[in-house]
């Protein structure tokens, strides 16, 4: 560990080199520097061929040889290993890999592979697994040798006219590796770097090509930090800060974004932690005062003064350390904050005891005592970074809004107000021959350009759109029926159709289904009956979802209902409450009551939202599962962290994770040859809830009614519904107790007399099975 983070004091060896050797020139040689293709040269440059030859003026000839040395320092030609890292002290090499390796300088690598592996800890998402571990190696890969290497290459190729001076010997102005060859070397590194970077978003799942975008950026920081006309590296905030950002947060992002999700408040965390970078990186501009000085170079020491610097320096180290800690108490980590205010308080001892004394002196001492707290710090704010994980849906609820904020009936409201006229154009669409792929495909893009064209110039993105995907569900179809492009179903004449849709708009949803018959006239027999009873069943339940009721009840209204037309309730249909992003919270009831199927005992309370659903059948209502293929509408489940091990369900759920964080969808919406691969493994593990197709027996029919209902202090409020085309049952009702249910009123009303009366005619009209009456009624 200490040599890890010894080496982050190597993150600006050029930049420390170049300003050395400055010092020299700058004392000895006043050399006149004259702007070049490439970089910087002195008038007494030449290039010869692929080799740099060194013309110094007459007058200093003699200095400059006798100053300037045709070797590397050192006993016996310098050491090998040193060569190897590239740093200073390294022997003349021969062998071209060697020396390649050498322009990389290994010895920088280090910190970058330490921000890999902080940003994998972070994302909260990394396992001990073959396939992890290998992503991060891979990750790493490209941070260290693939890219810095690209920027220690780089960085020396534009120094290496200052080199040709003061260190002559250094592999490009020496001669050992050719220019053409350090080129090649520049070109291979980049592109072997971007190149990783994009294998590496594949394998990861990314629709947007995350990691590649963050190699490309922090590609282009390293060339202008080097190269002329911007060269970052001469100003001593802006070079430091963008060395500090390039050690520690573009590898953290990069290791974050490939295990989990890179969010505003890391990028934010992490570029904080670089002005610790940059106090890191003044640590080695002291050494080079006076280089710096001569040639105009603006770092901190030149800038402010010794005295003054020093104190800058420990000051952007320690207090960005500090405001990290106070972050993490504040958010409600106070374990993480002591640990890593333990890990500040010996850095603060060993800077009064080696470098605030003399920074010249003891900056390896400094900086080998110190710099180990300092990562490891880094690491244990990677570690509170981790997003946390709702574990139920109270906790989530702690922070929804609900009916009480004025703006959230309003957002309900226009959610409703969409699907309404969504519904309307579907209907429209259900004729003879026409495919109700069509149809489901018109009815999602009409929800989403309406929904679009909302809350577009508010400062908070709002997310809106479709909540449920169109299903179009024939005749003894339960539900759930949204084909694929490939599917050639087609209506006929005659045709019980059921009509299911959603709309949310900033995550607050609005239901509707509706049944609709194919044909000119009324409806009769059993087609009318079943829809009859869905109906009269939806407004049983309308009337008993109200503050203070219990949810059996409803179950138990619903069933007499039904039987009252001898139709029968479709088993497993479920009507939830609905939150702000939750189409299926926990408080529910069932429409039949079955000994597999059990909900939780509830009372519905005010300012709360469901969505009733009402499924009648004129067959038995235990409907079955034909072919799992027909499935297509899945909802992701957000607690499932199972890591798949497929690349297509890798891919398939990023995208599901970016485009339908919380509603359900359909795999129309999908890349579909991924989708075809990648669903079945998603599903298996329980990443995805599907919503299977069921039958009934063929001649049964289906029919369904469902409704958004908002339990306001003024009474029931009913915002999405369509009035039944005319139907004729051959049932009526006249069961006194479902008489009294319908005449129950769904609005609270002051006084009585005219009032009352107009109530008990609404109620009365539907005790005489008219849906349509009875539903237009209860919306007025």
């Amino acid at each position: 560990m200490t040599s890890i983070l010894h080496s982050v004091s190597s993150i600006l060896p050029s930049r420390v080199n170049s300003a050395e050797r400055l010092g020299v020139l700058s004392l000895r040689n006043p050399v006149e520097f004259t702007r070049r293709r490439h970089g910087w040269s002195t008038s007494g440059f030449e290039s010869s061929g692929r080799r740099l030859v060194v013309r110094a003026a007459e007058t200093d000839t003699d200095k400059v040889k006798s100053q300037v040395p045709e070797k590397a320092p050192g006993g016996g030609g310098g050491s090998s290993i040193n060569q190897l890292l590239g740093i200073k002290g390294a022997a003349q090499e021969t062998n071209k890999w060697k020396i390649r390796l050498q322009l990389t300088k290994p010895v920088t690598w280090p910190p970058l592979v330490w921000g890999v592996v902080c940003g994998a800890a972070a994302s909260g998402n990394f396992h001990w697994t073959p396939e992890d571990v290998a992503k991060s190696i891979l990750c790493m890969l490209m941070s260290g040798p693939c890219l810095t290497g690209y920027t220690q290459t780089i960085n020396d190729w534009y120094d290496r006219d200052i080199d040709a001076i003061n260190e002559p010997y250094r592999p490009i102005p020496s001669g050992a590796i050719s220019e053409q060859e350090v080129i090649t070397q520049v070109w291979v590194l980049l592109l072997g770097g971007l190149g990783i970077a994009g294998t590496l978003d594949v394998w990861a799942g990314h629709t947007t090509p995350t990691l590649f975008y963050l190699a490309l950026g922090g590609s282009l920081l390293s060339y202008i930090y080097s190269a002329p006309p911007l060269k970052l590296k001469q100003n001593g905030w802006v070079g430091n800060f963008a060395l500090g950002a390039s050690y520690i947060s573009l590898p953290w992002w990069a290791g974050q974004a490939l295990f989990g999700t890179l969010t505003p408040d890391v990028v934010v965390l992490t570029l904080l932690y670089s002005i610790a970078g940059l106090g890191i990186a003044i640590v080695n501009d002291f050494k080079s005062v006076e280089g710096d000085r001569a040639m105009g170079l603006q770092s901190l020491p030149v800038a402010f003064g010794t005295e003054a610097a020093k104190w800058i320096c420990v000051g952007a180290i320690d207090v960005t350390q500090l405001s990290v800690a106070g972050y993490l108490l504040a958010s409600g980590k106070p374990y993480y904050a002591l640990a890593l205010l333990a890990l500040i308080i010996p850095q603060i001892v060993f800077q009064f005891k080696y470098f605030l004394k003399d920074p010249v002196k003891y900056d390896v001492k400094y900086q080998a005592s110190a710099q180990p707290f300092l990562v490891l710090g880094i690491f244990v704010t990677a570690l509170a970074s981790k997003p946390l994980k709702m574990s139920s849906d109270d906790e989530r609820d702690e922070k929804e809004l609900d009916l009480t904020s004025p703006e959230v009936v309003t957002k309900y409201k226009s959610a409703a107000e969409i699907v309404n006229k969504a519904l309307q154009v579907v209907l429209a669409e259900c004729k003879p021959k026409a495919k109700i792929v069509d149809i489901c495909e018109k009815g999602d893009a009409f929800i989403n350009e309406q929904a679009g064209s909302m809350y577009k110039n508010v400062k908070k993105k709002i997310d809106r759109g479709v909540a449920f995907p169109t299903c179009v569900s024939v005749n003894n179809t339960v539900g759930h029926f949204s084909p694929l492009a490939s599917d050639e179903t087609v209506l006929e004449e005659g045709d019980m159709v059921k009509i299911d849709m959603g709309c949310h708009i900033d995550g607050f949803i609005a239901l509707v289904a509706h049944t609709h018959v194919i044909q000119e006239g009324p409806v009769t027999g059993r087609k009318a009956d079943v829809i009859a009873a869905a109906n009269t069943a939806a407004e049983v339940a309308l009337r008993l979802v109200r503050p203070g009721k219990k949810n059996h009840a409803v179950t138990e209204a619903i069933q007499k209902v039904a039987e009252a037309y001898d139709c029968k309730i479709v088993e497993g249909v479920i009507s939830h409450q609905m939150k702000q992003n939750v189409i299926d919270a926990s408080k529910s009831f069932l429409s039949v009551s079955t000994p597999e199927t059990r909900v939780d005992d509830a009372e519905f309370e005010e300012n709360e939202v469901y969505a009733i659903d009402i499924v009648a059948s004129t067959g038995d209502g235990k409907p079955k599962l034909l072919d799992e293929k027909q499935t297509t509408v899945y909802k992701k489940d957000a607690a499932v962290n199972y890591q798949l091990k497929m690349k297509a369900s890798r891919f398939i759920i990023s995208e599901i994770k970016e485009k339908f964080p919380h509603m359900p969808f359909t795999a129309r919406s999908l890349e579909e040859k991924r989708a075809r691969l990648g669903l079945v493994e998603c599903v298996n593990h329980g990443h995805l809830q599907p919503y299977p197709v069921l039958y009934e027996k063929p001649g049964d029919f289906v029919a369904q009614i469902k409704f958004t209902v908002l339990l306001m202090p003024n009474g029931s409020d009913r915002i999405t519904s369509h009035t039944l085309q005319e139907i004729q049952p051959t049932k009526t009702i006249d069961d006194p107790e479902i008489k009294g249910w319908l005449a129950l009123g769904i609005k609270k009303k002051k006084g009585g007399g005219k009032k009352k009366k107009a109530a008990k005619k609404a109620g009365e009209a539907s005790t005489e099975a008219e849906p349509v009456e009875a539903s237009s009624t209860a919306q007025e």
